[in-house]
């Protein structure tokens, strides 16, 4: 039997990302672990669906087998309320998303055999299935973040508005954030009334975890009023000295022109053809159609490839996961971009 391999990345939707981190570090990366893990089980339906993942996966993942630990991470997530925000307001509420959500991170949470079992609330699975802007989150370097439980959340903000370049300098940057939003977002609301206390405690030995384990880099930028700090925002570069030669590709691959403006209705109708086909799931199969806009015959070529090798028997595992890999590996962006060094 083939053992469960813990993915490497998560696409997380934004929507995820802009939440209140109230819950502790190692909380809230088994969180993404189980995010990862039942991505592509999350159903678009209105119906009752338990999550299982298996409990080799989330010691792996978190590095220990204390069961003690796992059940006390499980209790802060079931207990602790997630704030679904919409931080600067540049379109992560657009269309069905809330601008605002409150909701239980996961419920009834279980240990059952080999297997950590969950529930998700209706609401909460439908915003994060319906999603269509998602930033990667690199699962192997966020497990490197031990000095504070801050670097997380501020790295995860970085990855979500990396693309989003400054007019000036042309590098990433986050909205404006007030210093009320920052506290809110770290869940620190209470806390460090004062900015420089919150620099000092908090912002600067994040930044500086983020600088050294990461694959961005991040710098805040400060508004004053009467000499007080009102409102920050970070600049985010990529740091390719942390980077796989995998991840080197994908970055090359989300900076050319155009990918941030694909024609929505061609992605929804390549992502539907590839979910009838094969049953890709849809917030897989919307990513991956991306890639596919201004060429279609790519598309079909690699998808009538996949029928090919259903039907000689060569696809051993779910067709959907089968089929999602190989139009990810297939794909025009990448072939166009590894054909570079040749040149």
């Amino acid at each position: 039997m083939t053992e469960p391999k813990i993915p490497d990345f998560l696409d997380k939707p934004s929507g995820c990302i802009h939440i209140n981190h109230i819950v502790s570090g190692p909380a809230m990366r088994l969180y993404n672990c189980f995010l990862a893990w039942t991505f592509d089980d999350i159903p678009l339906v209105d119906e009752v669906h338990r999550f299982t993942v298996p409990r080799k996966i989330v010691e792996e993942y978190m590095h220990t087998r204390n069961d003690a630990a796992i059940k006390g991470w499980l209790r802060e997530l079931g207990d602790a309320s997630v704030e679904w925000n919409n931080l600067g307001g540049l379109g992560h509420g657009k269309g069905s998303m809330p601008n605002w959500g409150y909701y239980k991170f996961i419920q009834e949470p279980e240990l059952v055999g080999s297997f950590v079992t969950f529930t998700m609330a209706r609401t909460l699975r439908g915003f994060i299935a319906d999603s269509t802007m998602f930033a990667r989150i690199n699962l192997l370097i966020e497990r490197r973040f031990k000095k504070t439980k801050y670097a997380l959340p501020l790295y995860e903000l970085g990855l979500d508005y990396r693309d989003n370049k400054d007019k000036v300098s042309g590098k990433g940057c986050t909205p404006w954030l007030s210093v009320d939003q920052l506290r809110k977002y770290l869940g620190v609301a209470d806390k460090y009334p004062e900015f420089k206390l919150l620099n000092r405690a908090i912002l600067q030995n994040a930044l500086k975890e983020i600088q050294a384990e990461a694959d961005i880099t991040m710098t805040m930028e400060k508004k004053t009023d009467k000499r007080v700090v009102t409102h920050v925002r970070f600049l985010i570069e990529d740091d390719p000295t942390h980077m796989s030669a995998r991840e080197k590709i994908r970055r090359t691959m989300a900076t050319l022109p155009g990918m941030g403006d694909k024609n929505q209705i061609e992605i929804l109708k390549f992502a539907q053809a590839m979910h009838n086909a094969f049953g890709v799931s849809l917030p897989r199969a919307r990513k991956i159609a991306r890639l596919y806009i201004g060429h279609e015959p790519k598309l079909r070529e690699v998808m009538e490839k996949i029928q090919h090798d259903k039907l000689a028997g060569k696809v051993k595992k779910k067709l959907g996961a089968y089929a999602a890999a190989v139009l990810e590996k297939e794909n025009p962006v990448v072939a166009i971009q590894e054909s570079e060094p040749n040149k």
